[in-house]
């Protein structure tokens, strides 16, 4: 607000003392801005005095500094445009020829780009544009165009080539999430160059070539070359990078836990979701639900309630109001849960409501599972058949998640059926078929093929 204000006085950019008079009455009400006493009449009485009220002349005021506010939008700088203005100078100074003052003001640049530790798509962007006038000022002093053209090029790929990598893990991203096409020109080219080649020396170029190679190939060794890199050279990516590096690391362990029910790949969510934690990159921007809730999730799976309570105390303010109380019992619940505290847990997870899905469905899970543990099989088989009559109504849920949550739902009755079973050789068939048939053909998503285990192993011929 001050900064706009030595903007809106400055006789550079505006000389209509009315609007600045306008300007300095709006600012009094910062950072309240009161309707009641913002109405244009009163305004008009700051900016014009006694005189008559004039509607049209009120407005061309009010325009004018409205569009003074989208010029300093414009000229403000960002993390995207904190070069422009450097470059700004480079180019003037070029066409005015004054090659001594271009010559002192590259080397400096070039000097602030080497000590650079962040090499990420708009330091590469700008360090091509600074190549390209470093060689204007050098090719008046020594020719040499083989040179030059080649550090030029070599400044080109390696913005053109992090930005293809980019482009191509996002739309690969979106095709498997969405089940839509999307035409990715060159990609086969481009795989089976960076398979052969090591591309680059820069951290963010080659945590994209791996990313590349992890979404398209879903390979164990891809997985575990992504995440060395990417712990070891963190301090070395930006905060966006470094968001979607563990992001797309933490959804190909999620995949091994859940679809192939593979018990190793909880520490991996475990240690990649609590460095995100520790190092400040749970979010990209505003917090989603379905995220908060996966850390507590993961916590928990893994064994510590403590760190879980801890993210929710840390995190649950950045919550969305509607959502926040919802989000907090059913985190609380499904530790609960995992402590054994069944009752607890069922009381709180009655009062969550979602209006995704795939949420609503994790509470029914969990209220199912919690209905279960306390023996209220009535109750339960109640809800099997609201679950199931709901599964095969919404249409808004893959087939994958469908068939799975079923074949889940058929497993509870049978452990319902083993519990109220009173003849030993019946109940020794029916675990055996549980055992046999139905848990090796189950997916693990959400936890429930291990959730099954469990009970199993507590079931008794």
């Amino acid at each position: 607000i001050k900064r706009f204000r030595d903007f809106v006085k400055s006789p550079f950019y505006n000389k209509n003392k009315n609007v600045i008079r306008l300007n300095e009455a709006l600012v009094k009400f910062y950072p309240v801005y009161d309707e009641s006493k913002l109405d244009e009449d009163q305004i008009s009485t700051r900016v014009f005095g006694r005189e008559k009220y004039d509607y049209f002349r009120i407005k061309n005021v009010i325009s004018d500094l409205y569009n003074l506010g989208i010029e300093y939008l414009r000229l403000h700088s960002n993390v995207y445009t904190d070069f422009t203005r450097d470059f700004n100078l480079l180019v003037e100074l070029r066409t005015r020829k004054l090659w001594n003052y271009h010559k002192k003001e590259v080397y400096a640049l070039e000097k602030e780009f080497a000590a650079e530790e962040i090499k990420d798509s708009i330091y590469l962007y700008n360090k091509y544009l600074l190549t390209m006038e470093a060689h204007l000022a050098k090719v008046l002093e020594k020719p040499d165009s083989v040179t030059m053209i080649q550090e030029e090029f070599n400044t080109f790929y390696e913005f053109s080539i992090l930005n293809l990598l980019k482009f191509y893990n996002l739309m690969m991203h979106i095709s498997k999430e969405s089940k839509v096409s999307t035409d990715k020109k060159m990609l086969r080219e481009v795989l089976s160059y960076i398979k052969a080649n090591d591309v680059s020396s820069n951290p963010t170029i080659v945590t994209y070539k791996l990313l590349v190679l992890l979404v398209s190939e879903r390979k164990e060794d891809s997985y575990f070359s992504l995440k060395k890199h990417y712990l070891a050279n963190f301090d070395t990516l930006s905060y966006e990078d470094a968001y979607y590096a563990n992001m797309y690391l933490v959804g190909y362990a999620t995949d091994r836990y859940n679809i192939y029910g593979d018990r190793r790949f909880i520490s991996e969510c475990l240690e990649l979701l609590e460095h995100s934690y520790r190092n400040n990159r749970v979010t990209l921007g505003e917090l989603l639900y379905p995220n908060f809730i996966n850390y507590v999730k993961v916590f928990t799976r893994a064994g510590n309630t403590v760190l879980a309570r801890e993210f929710i105390k840390d995190y649950r303010e950045k919550l969305p109001d509607n959502i926040k109380e919802s989000c907090v019992s059913f985190s609380e619940a499904f530790i609960l849960q995992h402590e054994g505290k069944f009752a607890e847990a069922l009381a709180l997870a009655s009062r969550v409501s979602f209006p995704w899905v795939i949420m609503k469905i994790q509470v029914r899970l969990l209220q199912l599972q919690l209905n279960y543990r306390l023996g209220y099989f009535e109750e339960s088989r109640n809800m099997i058949e609201s679950f199931r009559k709901m599964l095969n109504k919404e249409e808004n849920i893959s087939e994958e998640y469908r068939l799975s949550m079923l074949g889940f739902l058929k497993c509870t009755v049978l452990l319902i059926n083993t519990r109220e079973e009173t003849d030993k050789k019946k109940r020794k068939n029916q675990l055996e078929t549980l055992r046999k048939e139905f848990l090796p053909v189950q997916p693990n998503h959400f936890g429930v093929k291990f959730w099954i285990e469990e009970i199993l192993k507590e079931l008794r011929y």
